[in-house]
């Protein structure tokens, strides 16, 4: 797939000049630029995390400009129409101006699929709003370019140095944090780790890929887990993660600069830019960065900063090679201080690559897109950038979903994004080593299932109990299931799972099943026995 290379080097807070490598360079002009805090681009991309076409008005927002420029409609309770491909198309003005755009043409002549990398220069472009842009949505007035044969990455220019090339691995080792921490009456997030799991069965069923067990069945994936299981297996490549993956809530917040503050750690959000002051304490605000939200002991969100966890990546030996986070806001980046305060961006500094969002995503897409993209990436053969493209066709373009999901890649010598390479040897399909289920483990799991009473009669307990171990309640049988008693269900479920020798969802099955019995040493016992044949 060939490359073309777009230099972004800010010139003051409205203009910027772009070199496109082997071509040559124009000086353009931001759109969206309307006064020096830009408040119009925040207005921007406040429309673009929206998931509906419904508008409610913030106190920046100056609607005579939102209808005049095509974000709003001439009823100003709804986004214009073509809102998405408006902005595209301001976007592509700037971006592919003159020479620039010859550039492009040519490239894109060759009737092959095109990698366009924006990279930006981390010392100047600090001070300007320039990596905000979301140049993937750009629209060249008949379609957007992302829509095509374009794949998009972003790249920041930083001292520190990466390897080169692609990393040798016999086994693609997954770290997933799956977290159900959330704040302001947020919905709970479903736990992708099963997902994730059946995604990359046929890898795992080939000796390609593994997930790897970090914290124990009933114990909460706090961020002290992580960083004592990273720590107590440094320099063991065996056991560390060559990919993370962080499902849960993420939010770029201000921090109050008063250490005495009550509520320091969790002040004003990013869309509240006018506030400068500490509304609890009246001292000034730091410059936004994000946070993810993972769970604490009690399971209540534990905000882990943009720093904290890229620390954590950092004393990782060896480090991870990508990190993946499906949490909302990981790839904002705002404020005057640097453009290393997003989480993704942040952890550019020492890992080749991250799989992120600006944006807010729905549970359905995010979904869709775990599935898709192991599914590309466990094959051994495909690029990150593959990976991406072909999960993001997979969410739901009628709600604009598809530009969500973006990479951040910086990896020296190899620009299409391989990152991994696979060793001949293990591309051979092996045949899993698990053994039979004897009459009297699908008796116990059957048993155990009745007692704990983890599934009832009501059928969205009954999907959600499905889905959490890799599988759909309509694929058990031909007839509904739904409305069966719980004992004849019960049997129903675990004959589908016996007819289609399905491992990973037996798997899964004694994991939810452990925490109910763990008080007991015989059944744990028993269940532990029925475990390790899947192991």
């Amino acid at each position: 797939m060939p490359t073309l290379k777009l230099t972004l080097t800010a010139t003051d807070n409205k203009h910027f000049t772009i070199f496109a490598e082997n071509y040559s360079s124009e000086t353009s002009e931001l759109p969206f630029a309307n006064n020096q805090e830009n408040f119009h681009l925040y207005t921007v991309i406040d429309a673009l995390k929206k998931l509906t076409n419904n508008y409610s008005s913030h106190p920046d927002d100056d609607q005579e400009w939102m209808i005049s420029d095509g974000l709003l409609y001439k009823n100003p309770n709804f986004f214009h129409p073509q809102m998405r491909e408006n902005i595209g198309k301001k976007l592509y003005q700037a971006l592919f101006k003159g020479n620039i755009e010859q550039a492009l043409h040519q490239k894109l002549a060759n009737n092959e699929d095109l990698h366009i990398q924006i990279e930006y220069d981390f010392r100047v472009s600090g001070n300007s709003t320039l990596s905000l842009y979301p140049w993937n949505l750009v629209h060249d007035g008949n379609d957007f370019l992302a829509k095509n044969r374009v794949t998009f990455s972003y790249r920041i220019a930083h001292l520190n140095s990466l390897p080169s090339g692609k990393r040798q691995i016999d086994k693609l080792k997954v770290l997933v944090i799956s977290s159900q921490a959330s704040e302001n009456g947020e919905s709970l997030l479903q736990n992708q780790e099963s997902l994730i799991n059946n995604s990359l069965k046929k890898a795992q069923d080939e000796g390609r890929a593994c997930l790897l067990s970090w914290y124990k069945p009933g114990e909460n994936p706090t961020f002290k887990r992580l960083r004592n299981y990273l720590t107590d297996h440094k320099l063991n490549a065996d056991k560390l993660p060559d990919i993370i993956h962080f499902n849960g809530h993420g939010v770029f917040k201000k921090k109050c600069n008063n250490p005495m503050c009550p509520k320091r750690d969790t002040n004003e959000i990013f869309y509240n830019r006018k506030i400068e002051k500490c509304k609890f304490c009246e001292s000034p605000l730091k410059d936004g960065t994000g946070f993810l939200l993972f769970e604490n002991e009690e399971g209540q969100p534990d905000y882990i900063s943009a720093e904290q966890f890229t620390n954590l990546v950092k004393n990782s030996q060896p480090k991870p090679q990508l990190i993946v986070i499906t949490a909302c806001q990981s790839a904002l980046a705002h404020q005057h201080d640097s453009v290393f305060n997003g989480v993704a961006q942040k952890l550019l500094q020492e890992v080749p690559a991250v799989v992120a969002t600006p944006f807010t995503i729905s549970q359905d897409s995010t979904t869709d897109f775990i599935d898709q993209f192991y599914r590309v990436l466990g094959n051994g053969k495909s690029s990150l950038l593959e990976a991406v493209k072909r999960a993001s066709e997979t969410m739901k373009y009628y709600e604009y979903e598809w530009y969500r999901f973006v990479v951040f890649l910086r990896y020296d010598g190899d620009e299409d994004g391989y990152l991994f390479d696979f060793q001949e040897t293990q591309l051979q399909p092996v045949i899993p080593q698990h053994k039979e289920l004897e009459v009297s483990d699908i008796k116990t799991l059957k048993d155990l299932l009745k007692r704990c009473r983890i599934i009832t009669t009501n059928r969205i307990v009954r999907e959600n109990f499905c889905q959490s171990i890799g599988i759909e309640i309509d694929d058990i049988s031909s007839d509904s299931v739904a409305s069966l008693g719980d004992n004849l269900f019960i049997d129903t479920l675990l004959g589908y799972l016996e007819r289609t020798d399905n491992t990973s969802a037996f798997y899964q099955l004694c994991l939810k099943l452990e925490p109910h019995f763990k008080s007991s040493l015989p059944l744990t016992n028993k269940l532990q026995n029925i475990k390790n044949k899947f192991m």
